[in-house]
């Protein structure tokens, strides 16, 4: 009837293969168990002492290949296999014996070969072809001595490697696609990073990056122009970024990090520089209310800054967390990336650091797990990688997708179990360190710190609706910050 399933007749084949492999194996005396799931075992025989009846926990794995046509150069004597290079590797990595039962249902037929015997140097393997004798490797009655041969003893336990799957792995390195072509040198006529924010803080566009080292003043921006040629005394050099880029020598490296770290954190307008804890983060917003940054491919974007309020009072700001992010530029052959390290950031006001900073972050961090840093990973390389607009300044730095390597190993994520009850617990086995959790616990609770909040950080589910009360009491305080300064904006780094 049109439109119903239908089995096909390999279906068909397979399962015969299955039921002649059971049934020979009960001629010999021995039980076999298919397997309801083939990742390259069809299942396994356990072998029985032919005198007594008992089970001698000895067991050989099975893979069946059925056919109702000839094998490869199939003749009265012999025919040849070649098998899949990944199920031989799997046959071959763990310490139990594995048998092909080759058949063919129809003619009531079955021949048997064992792996590792099949395959026992580099250039039998490097072939992947295996030759079968038709009269010395019938699978019958005549078999069932050799089987119990190969049989693994019972004291040596049972191995198989998990069957090879391939994996796509997901790294925080983001490679750099594009960077200028040149470096600009000059002598400087500052002598620190202070003294030169004081020469440039009236100008009022855009400040490109430099940074000074050894009293020269360096940029990706030409240094003849207004206004970074008020820092500069004397000539400008040209180098060419290839030769910064490739160097191998220790000092030119570190001044072409500093130089990329800077340029890709002045491109960014939204983030500010905290020199204490070396990392930047973002800026408030102007009415202190939530921020979502980072949307791209799979991802909605995540709240980057945004407040928390009291436990006892909802309508009171505890606190405001800011998405943080450590960079580090590191070459990989002739490839430059940039290693992303998420981070959080806790301000009383949008601006100063709160004093509870310390116990939150060590809370956070408490909580902390793979599923929480691949979140904000992604979140900081959509943001970097977001394309231009026309409200967006010109990026000098800009980077490619994060990078992603390909592992012909994996582990099928079904087959992890629960976690132990007292994981966490094992987790933190210094009394020391539980001691140093309780008593931090103990001082956001003293403070009115709902630390419930912390978790929904962790994986951006954050309620993003404020309540009326929460709105109105910030509404003061927001148009009293509106043409204020921001603190701590050009701090020296």
């Amino acid at each position: 009837m049109a439109g119903r399933k239908t089995v096909t007749p390999q279906t068909i084949i397979g399962e015969q293969g299955i039921n002649l492999i059971e049934r020979r194996c009960l001629e010999m005396g021995y039980l076999f168990h298919p397997r309801r799931v083939d990742h390259g075992i069809d299942g396994h025989i356990d072998l029985v002492d032919p005198a007594s009846g008992a089970l001698l926990n000895q067991t050989l794995l099975v893979q069946s290949k059925a056919s109702d046509r000839p094998f490869p150069g199939e003749t009265d004597q012999l025919f040849r296999y070649v098998c899949d290079d990944r199920d031989l590797d799997l046959w071959l990595s763990g310490n139990a014996p594995v048998i092909l039962v080759f058949s063919h249902p129809k003619q009531d037929e079955a021949w048997w070969v064992e792996v590792k015997a099949a395959f026992p140097d580099a250039a039998s393997r490097a072939s992947r072809t295996v030759v079968i004798g038709k009269q010395a490797q019938r699978f019958d009655t005549g078999a069932a001595a050799a089987l119990t041969r190969l049989a693994v003893p019972a004291q040596s336990g049972l191995y198989l490697r998990p069957p090879p799957i391939t994996e796509i792995l997901t790294t925080n390195l983001l490679p750099v696609a594009v960077m200028p072509q040149v470096i600009y040198v000059a002598a400087s006529a500052v002598s620190s990073y202070r003294a030169g924010g004081e020469v440039l803080a009236g100008y009022d566009g855009r400040r490109p990056e430099w940074i000074l080292r050894e009293g020269l003043v360096m940029s990706f921006a030409n240094l003849r122009e207004a206004p970074l040629n008020a820092l500069c005394n004397g000539d400008v050099e040209e180098h060419g970024t290839v030769e910064w880029a490739g160097s191998d020598e220790a000092d030119i490296k570190n001044r072409f990090i500093d130089l990329l770290t800077r340029t890709v954190q002045g491109s960014c307008p939204e983030l500010r520089w905290h020199n204490e804890r070396r990392h930047i983060h973002f800026r408030p917003s102007g009415d202190l209310k939530r921020r979502k940054a980072g949307k791209g491919p799979g991802s909605r974007g995540r709240t980057v800054f945004g407040p928390h309020y009291a436990k006892s009072d909802p309508a009171r700001v505890s606190y405001y967390h800011h998405a943080a992010l450590r960079t580090r530029f590191r070459r990989v052959g002739t490839t430059w990336y940039c290693q992303l390290e998420p981070d959080y950031c806790f301000t009383t006001d949008g601006y100063a650091e709160s004093r509870f900073a310390d116990n939150l972050l060590a809370g956070i961090k408490r909580l902390d797990r793979h599923p929480a840093v691949f979140g904000w990973t992604r979140m900081w390389a959509n943001y970097l990688t977001r394309p231009l607009d026309l409200f967006s300044l010109e990026r000098p730095v800009a980077f490619g997708a994060l990078e992603t390597v390909t592992v012909g190993r994996g582990i099928d994520d079904r087959w992890w179990g629960p976690a132990p009850a007292d994981l966490a617990a094992e987790e933190e086995d210094h009394e020391q360190s539980r001691t140093a959790a309780a008593l931090a616990a103990a001082e956001l609770a003293a403070a009115d710190i709902d630390t419930d909040d912390l978790a929904a950080l962790l994986t951006g589910t954050s309620d993003e609706s404020e309540p009326v009360a929460n709105r109105q009491s910030r509404s003061g305080r927001s148009s009293r910050r509106a043409g204020g300064t921001q603190k701590g904006d050009d701090d020296a780094r």
